[in-house]
């Protein structure tokens, strides 16, 4: 059961660094992609960097437009009834202790 917890603790260290590496490259290569410029400040068919900022999702159908609503009839509401009950509910009810 030692071995367990000793060997899941000797592979963290490789997790870790592991995990910084692939946030490094993310940021490295985010940062290289927004300043990648030509002498020429044209962008290329051929560089993949300027073909990836052009990339965009294009829809295979328009969306559905909302559905209408109309009113049919408006409803007026009633003022609540002002008639007390004589039953009086209690929510914590338990029943009383057996008569000895």
């Amino acid at each position: 059961m030692g071995e367990k917890v000793h060997s899941a603790r000797a592979e963290a260290p490789w997790r870790i660094l592991l995990a910084l590496l692939c946030v490094l490259l993310v940021i490295v290569l985010g940062t290289v992609q927004v300043a990648h410029t030509h002498a020429d400040n044209e962008s290329h068919a051929d560089c993949a960097l300027c073909a990836a900022a052009h990339i965009t999702v294009h829809p295979v159908h328009a969306p559905a437009p909302a559905p209408t609503t109309s009113v049919v009839a408006i409803v007026e509401a009633l003022p609540p009834s002002l008639v007390s009950s004589p039953i009086s509910i209690f929510a914590l009810f338990t029943r009383p202790p057996p008569a000895s």
